[in-house]
């Protein structure tokens, strides 16, 4: 896009930012940054990086899981008021600490919309730069690194490269009625979640996968929760959200792989990373997801 019109939307953003203060999901956002091409000044940036800080407590939680549950994006609380339903901004939420790439802050809780513009329009435009290259990629991350933050991705590139681990892309197929038959599986399925939800096929996909190939799926851990009551050698979760479980669960968890569903979604390909360990003294030297 013209960076006049990054230009616009950030500062539309920012108006909303400020008009929503006083009020939730809104109030709870600490900083705003910016990064990326327009941060580095491209004259056609992609579309505009950014990461938004925000303070998590019980109700935005319940409200988060309780979208997750039933198949909608747990942060459209907060994207719509900021953004609404313009295209052309891509977010990232509470990855600052983490993140291995500047950003550029533009607003603090506290500022008030004077001093948040005047740092959009310090970052000043630079003919010389281009589109960011994408860091941290490998072949099994094409098409995913817009649910896989490059600080993620550069985490399991970091074990690949010890030889702690090794991962195998999967596309998952959906449960068949055989599957989700199984009384381990249905029992566990009916108690978490609805038949309508992402995370219902994404949890009966992967109880298939396992089936398929002669596992007890008693002998899961999934999403955080043990399946069956005796030994746990699997593992597998949805959308990023344990993945500081991995290095535990392939040690002394006493894992023999885990699986992770990069982005559940109701409809189309369930894409799928699969981990081994490849190391255990090198899994535990790790210090990643933290």
């Amino acid at each position: 896009m013209e960076r006049s019109r990054a230009v616009a939307l950030i500062e539309e953003l920012l108006g909303h930012l400020l008009e929503g203060q006083g009020e939730r999901p809104l109030s709870l956002i600490r900083e705003v940054y910016v990064f990326g091409s327009f941060a580095r000044g491209a004259l056609q940036p992609g579309d505009v990086d950014l990461d938004v800080e925000f303070d998590k407590d019980w109700a935005w939680s319940s409200a988060f899981v309780d979208a997750l549950s039933a198949g909608h994006d747990g942060y459209l609380a907060l994207r719509r008021p900021l953004a609404g339903r313009r295209r052309g901004m891509q977010f990232m939420f509470n990855g600052h600490e983490a993140a291995d790439f500047p950003m550029t802050l533009l607003w603090r809780r506290g500022d008030d919309l004077s001093t948040a513009l005047a740092r959009l329009h310090e970052i000043k435009p630079d003919p010389t730069a281009g589109r960011a290259e994408r860091h941290a990629m490998l072949p099994q991350f094409e098409g995913l690194d817009r649910w896989l933050p490059r600080f993620v991705r550069a985490h399991f590139v970091e074990a690949i490269d010890r030889g702690a681990i090794t991962v195998e892309r999967l596309t998952l197929p959906d449960a068949e009625p055989r599957h989700l038959a199984h009384p381990v599986v249905d029992e566990h399925l009916w108690m978490r979640w609805p038949p309508t939800s992402p995370l219902y096929r994404s949890a009966g996909a992967v109880f298939a996968y396992l089936i398929d190939r002669g596992v007890d799926p008693a002998g899961l851990v999934l999403h955080k929760r043990k399946v069956g009551r005796g030994a746990t050698p699997y593992f597998a979760s949805f959308a990023m959200s344990y993945l500081r479980g991995i290095p535990w669960a392939l040690t002394e968890g006493g894992g023999r792989e885990w699986i992770e569903v990069v982005h559940p979604v109701k409809r189309g390909e369930l894409h799928a990373l699969r981990v081994l360990p490849a190391s255990v003294p090198k899994l535990k030297e790790l210090d990643w997801f933290r």
